[in-house]
């Protein structure tokens, strides 16, 4: 299903022309929601370090890749890269009753050319094979021929959604004044408030039960079953920063929630010692304990930024041709 929300989600942020601020995708996003997360896409592709990463990705381009990029901008009228501005991904505690997956999906906040999108993909004979246009609750709709895989609405001009079908069902609902929006949940509610969704990427998330019962299984994760929320927010413009915050349902529990923590800290770093750069970002973390909240914060100034990238650039050339030893790796089956 991921895989097939991800494809949903590009065809419809393609089509995203403006965007509003992540404030007016929140009046949207259900309240029964226990997790939400933003990605600020405007920010990060204005951000100098990207937009260059970006003009170089796009320089090594496949004239193929090329023709399919340059196509799609001509047939649509859109380039994404310049249009693309906010996404909201929200999820619930419940579960789908049909699939067992957890209800989730993504809000997108733009302007959007219905029939022209709609044209496009029935003129595609692959996408036509996978997905069905059709109307749900009244909506036009892009579905996946197979249930299971999710669907995307056009719930207007300005803003849709991608997802399962019962967090469409959810969001539909609100729009229709069924339903209550996310700011109507006194605990998650509280938890915005607290969070910078000015941020290149953001989140707060409320700790269901069962969630926590499984955490209680693993003795190494048992002591996070303390857990009861977390905002977080990251930023990459010039400089990189991170700040996590964890609150803790009792004072008494902080010491095994930092021991917990600390403990995943120093396994990460002891299998990212193999890439000495990242071991040198890893060491910058700290965490702390404040009252009854754990915090993770990290900050990367430019210059930092820099001198790391030099050297992996360094490593990189200095290595044997065909040797990426310390370099990322990635499974060629996924």
């Amino acid at each position: 299903m991921l895989k097939r929300v991800l494809a949903l989600t590009f065809v419809l942020v393609l089509a995203s022309s403006c965007a509003a601020l992540a404030g007016d995708l929140l009046q949207m996003v259900p309240e029964t929601s226990n997790f939400v997360f933003g990605i600020n896409l405007g920010k990060i592709l204005k951000s100098p370090q990207v937009q260059k990463q970006v003009e170089e990705g796009m320089a090594k381009q496949t004239p193929e890749q090329k023709k399919l990029y340059d196509e799609f901008v001509q047939k649509t009228g859109l380039n994404p890269l310049q249009h693309l501005q906010q996404l909201v991904i929200f999820a619930s505690g419940n579960v789908d009753p049909k699939e067992g997956k957890p209800e989730a999906g993504v809000l997108i906040d733009g302007t959007f050319d219905t029939a022209k999108i709609i044209a496009t993909i029935k003129g595609d004979e692959k996408a036509a094979a996978d997905v069905e246009i059709t109307k749900f609750e009244g909506f036009d709709c892009i579905k996946a021929k197979k249930e299971n895989e999710g669907m995307a609405l056009f719930l207007d001009g300005n803003t849709a959604v991608v997802g399962s079908v019962e967090a469409l069902k959810a969001v539909v609902a609100v729009k229709g004044g069924k339903s209550k929006a996310i700011a109507s949940h006194a605990a998650v509610g509280n938890l915005l408030k607290k969070v910078d969704t000015s941020a290149s990427f953001w989140g707060v998330g409320l700790i269901p039960q069962s969630l926590k019962d499984k955490a209680k299984e693993n003795p190494q994760a048992a002591p996070l079953a303390a857990l009861n929320a977390f905002f977080l927010a990251f930023n990459y413009e010039n400089d990189l920063s991170f700040n996590f915050t964890g609150e803790v349902d009792d004072k008494k529990n902080m010491d095994g929630v930092m021991t917990s923590l600390n403990g995943f800290l120093a396994m990460i770093k002891m299998i990212a010692g193999q890439t000495p750069e990242a071991a040198e970002v890893l060491n910058m973390i700290k965490v702390e304990a404040v009252d009854t909240a754990a915090k993770i914060t990290l900050a990367v100034p430019k210059a930092k930024l820099d001198e790391i990238k030099k050297k992996i650039e360094d490593r990189m050339k200095a290595a044997p041709q065909g040797d990426h030893e310390g370099a990322p790796k990635m499974d060629e089956g996924k």
